[in-house]
């Protein structure tokens, strides 16, 4: 009987040990895990950080891009608003009868220009890698992308408009009745008194303005939306 007690207490206190145990087992299972997950997210943390780092990299050289096609759209501008003023006084002149006048060789250097741009994409194609959801801003993403998918694209749409009119339209003529002609600084005519009396001329100055206009409008608009981008890019840089 004594011997059977003692089996009795033998179990109970193996089982009290095997309980135990089996607390001990499952509360080291639950502090590893926390510490898998706590690892985790560490590595999450950090890994995001270093994500957020080139992020915040590229908006800066989105930055740097933008600024450089401020430049390039002002200077473009500039010289745009001179060429139109010039077609505008060679097609008064025209009508007037008053070819040749002074500097009219400079003046027809100047009609039908294409000016060519570069505007530069390469920081916003990186962070659309990154992907453009990573901008919590949705007026700043917003804008970047109505910027670089619908203004860039008219820009340079108006421009090809622009070059087609020059090369296919305007250099044609000049071969035909210009001496001679020079990019931007000189164009002779073989006969002035033919140009006086050419409607075709005429006609083709009037069409390449509206064309040339058109143009102008896009960077005007395309030089507000920079100015419109810089401030939230700034705020997003710096925090």
């Amino acid at each position: 009987m004594i011997k059977f007690f003692r089996h009795i207490r033998y179990n109970l206190m193996s089982e009290n040990k095997t309980g135990k145990y089996l607390k001990y087992a499952i509360g080291e299972i639950i502090l590893v895990v926390i510490g898998i997950l706590i690892a985790l997210q560490i590595n999450n943390w950090n890994e995001e950080r270093k994500v957020d780092f080139e992020v915040v990299k590229t908006l800066a050289e989105i930055r740097s891009n933008l600024i450089s096609d401020s430049l390039s759209i002002r200077e473009t501008r500039i010289k745009k608003v001179e060429d139109i003023n010039i077609q505008y006084r060679v097609i008064h002149e025209l009508e007037n009868n008053n070819i040749p006048y002074d500097s009219i060789n400079y003046h027809l250097g100047r009609v039908m220009l294409a000016r060519r741009i570069v505007l530069v994409d390469n920081g916003y194609q990186l962070m659309k890698k990154f992907g453009l959801e990573r901008l919590k801003n949705q007026k700043l993403r917003n804008a970047l992308i109505s910027y670089y998918t619908n203004s860039i694209k008219k820009i340079l749409d108006d421009t090809a408009d622009d070059d087609f009119e020059f090369i296919k339209v305007f250099l044609p003529y000049v071969r035909s009745y210009f001496r001679d002609y020079s990019w931007s600084k000189q164009g002779v005519p073989t006969d002035y008194e033919h140009l006086k009396s050419d409607q075709y001329f005429l006609t083709m100055l009037k069409v390449n303005i509206k064309n040339e206009e058109s143009t102008l409008e896009q960077l005007q608009y395309a030089a507000k939306q920079i100015q419109h981008i810089l401030p939230m890019l700034d705020e997003r840089i710096k925090k």
